[in-house]
């Protein structure tokens, strides 16, 4: 080892070595603080021991000592490997296949997204080639720097979270007690219409608005407005995320069809002749609705294409889609100083509840029945989008962050919103339901998030149904039997899929076996994925 060292200091001195050092530890440590979520503080602090430990290693001292030795690169595998990790954590809030194959399958255009998701991908991808060259410029030929590298490859790859992940969802989902879903899945069919006047549905999905934000000594006043519209209604406080329900179509699926969103996966894909139709053969909310006679209407402020969207809302009798393409051109877009679209998914928030109400106003017009599902964007990560209105609202601006702002400004105009339903008389037998699509993923306060339990928001808002806090043990696919229920049809057990519902007093399938064991079942499940997908194995 001796000889090793005097090798490598008896060579020339490489100009501005320091400095190349110095770009390693700084990036080093901007790398592992926001992999562990931690606070960027301790970049400051942990700077100086690791700068000085890599003056002492002579790191990127010394030229290369001749032809580059074999085996220098081993340890950028699994940096790359976390490279793949951390982009999804930055960018999507977390690192899981079943959002990452579904994405991959559909459609991802959304106005600008793809642009801007590949320019903040760009910029979380910086740190790591200024590693990977930092790494190359130090060990590339040094046989000292190699032999620290090849010690580190493994411990770095067998910890990685990238592999750690990949893992763990392979053993999960091949565990040898798992509970069977086919036998609790409930056919949502037998459902039976209500007697007399059927009641309309305005569906409020608030993106990422989950209910720990309702947590004043961490996040303020920002759910004051949710907080206002639950004393009114029946709200549900134990609704925990399951697997496969957690980005926005998801949360759609499981709430609307009572199961989470099983993929098709890259090779499956290949036994489902007609993917745009996005699990054809599940009966969803709108499917009964559309049965019994509901107008029904689909709303999002983005384009209805982006991630198999469109393909929900046409294969269960929606028979209006409303999204970007729709009605982009009749509202105005804030844009930045370089001329770019501030909220690259689509319309501001205000904008999709003015069109909303329209839409609203026509389909009251009509003699039937109607259901209106509409999915906001103001509290997407990772900062959010404040619509305009708010820019100027003091009340709002004076939250310390954007991201609170943006989950403060939506939830306002949502009670402004039910307000100005309430008084232009469009309430009257009328239920709505005001819920988060999902938890929030990596954002401003995610920290802060991540030290409370977390639930997500599902408030009902019904004539008659008297306020009150249920605090059962749930997922979102147990939205869909409590809104069936709320709506008058009456199930057998209180069941539908996957879900139990809320108001008939039995026990969740979340309740009776616990998160943990319900999302190995998700995970390892092919019987009701390949019947809710119309596909026949065997055939």
């Amino acid at each position: 080892m001796l000889r090793l060292w005097e090798s490598d200091r008896s060579e020339p001195t490489r100009p501005y070595w320091m400095i190349w050092a110095g770009i390693f530890a700084i990036t080093a440590l901007n790398i592992a603080v926001k992999v562990a979520d931690e606070d960027p503080k301790w970049i400051l602090y942990g700077f100086p021991p690791l700068f000085l430990s890599l003056l002492a290693l002579g790191f990127g001292r010394t030229f290369a000592n001749g032809q580059p030795t074999k085996g220098w690169w081993l340890p950028l595998i699994p940096l790359s490997l976390l490279m793949i990790w951390y982009v999804f954590i930055r960018i999507f809030g977390h690192f899981s296949l079943a959002p990452i194959l579904f994405h991959f399958q559909y459609e991802m255009e959304s106005n600008g997204i793809v642009g801007s998701v590949a320019f903040q991908m760009a910029r979380e991808i910086l740190p790591f080639l200024l590693v990977f060259v930092c790494w190359r410029q130090a060990a590339r030929g040094h046989r000292r720097m190699q032999m620290l590298g090849g010690l580190l490859t493994i411990p770095f790859l067998v910890l990685n979270p990238f592999t750690l992940g990949i893992g763990n969802h392979v053993m999960r989902a091949y565990a040898s007690d798992q509970l069977n879903l086919a036998h609790h899945f409930a056919d949502p069919s037998l459902a039976e219409k209500p007697q007399g006047q059927q009641p309309n549905l305005i569906h409020i999905y608030l993106e990422s608005t989950e209910r720990t934000l309702w947590d004043e000594s961490l996040f303020g006043k920002v759910a004051a407005p949710l907080k206002r519209l639950e004393a009114r209604g029946f709200s549900a406080t134990g609704i925990a995320e399951s697997e496969m329900t957690n980005w926005t179509l998801a949360g759609h699926v499981a709430s609307n069809c009572g199961t989470p969103l099983f993929g098709l996966g890259a090779i499956d894909r290949n036994d489902f002749d007609d993917v745009d139709a996005l699990l054809p053969k599940a009966v969803c909310l709108s499917d009964i609705l559309a049965r019994d006679g509901y107008a029904l209407t689909f709303m999002k402020g983005a384009m209805l294409e982006f991630a198999g969207t469109d393909g929900f809302v046409a294969a269960h009798n929606y028979q209006k889609g409303i999204g970007y393409g729709q009605i982009g051109a009749n509202y105005p877009a804030q844009v930045n100083a370089f001329g770019s679209r501030v909220n690259p998914w689509g319309i501001d928030d205000e904008d999709l509840f003015d069109a909303a109400f329209k839409e609203i106003t026509a389909l009251s017009a009509g003699k039937k029945p109607f259901g209106l599902t509409m999915t906001t964007i103001g509290g997407h990560s990772p900062a959010g989008y404040i619509s305009r209105s708010c820019l100027d609202d003091a009340d709002v601006m004076a939250l310390p962050n954007r991201t609170l702002q943006a989950f403060y400004c939506t939830n306002k105009l949502t009670e402004a919103f039910i307000d100005k339903l309430a008084k232009a008389g469009f309430l009257k037998n009328t239920i709505i339901v005001v819920q988060s699509d999902h938890l929030a993923m990596r954002n401003e306060i995610y920290r802060q998030l991540k030290s409370r339990e977390r639930r997500n928001t599902f408030i009902i808002l019904k004539d008659g149904l008297s306020p009150q806090l249920n605090a059962t043990a749930a997922t979102m696919v147990d939205a869909y039997p409590t809104l069936l229920e709320a709506l008058g049809y009456k199930l057998p057990d209180g069941k539908a899929g996957l879900g139990v519902s809320l108001l008939s007093g039995h026990a969740t399938l979340a309740g009776r076996v616990g998160l943990d064991r319900l999302n190995d079942a998700i995970l390892s499940d092919h019987a009701v994925r390949d019947s809710l997908w119309g596909i026949e194995r065997g055939t």
